[in-house]
């Protein structure tokens, strides 16, 4: 059976949102990946700024968060996560942090490709989570990735010791 194009519209677009917003081509700035490209373990571990997560931390939170948004639009129940589980700690290695991005990338395109499968009378169905339906899910999803991308923009400049005004 042939579906036709006209009922992915929305989620076709919200598929783009979500490559823009985790890749790149979003009209605000450098996307979650492209804030994360050419940060090695040595910067991912490092804590800058006092009070507040890594770069590694923030990258495995948000691996996590998209990830259980595709198992929640497979149907899984997902109660609430562990602190240990929502924030893990990187073990500060080069091995592992490539592991880490290597699996952000993989819960990203799973995500992408799922949300492309989707058809638009699915995003007002009921889901589990802090919005109740499909679409408040993946506008969710895209939201947390640019707060997070420029949480990491700025843990970067003072990684770097750049806190002058840009």
């Amino acid at each position: 059976m042939t579906t036709s194009t006209s009922q992915h519209v929305e989620t076709a677009r919200l598929a783009d949102q979500l490559e823009r917003a985790f890749r790149g081509g979003a009209w605000h700035g450098p996307a979650l990946a492209e804030t994360l490209a050419g940060v090695d373990a040595k910067t991912a571990s490092r804590r800058p700024l006092p009070g507040t997560h890594t770069i590694g931390e923030i990258a495995l939170h948000a691996r996590v968060w998209i990830d259980v948004a595709r198992r929640r639009l497979a149907g899984e129940a997902l109660g609430d996560l562990t602190p240990e589980l929502d924030w893990a700690a990187a073990d500060g290695s080069e091995h592992s942090w490539q592991e880490a991005l290597d699996r952000l990338e993989e819960a990203h395109s799973s995500l992408h490709a799922t949300v492309l499968a989707l058809e638009d009378a699915r995003l007002e169905d009921p889901v589990a989570g802090s919005d109740p339906t499909v679409r408040g899910l993946l506008l969710g999803v895209i939201q947390h990735n640019v707060y997070h991308a420029g949480q990491i923009a700025i843990l970067k400049k003072a990684a770097e010791g750049r806190t002058e005004a840009a």
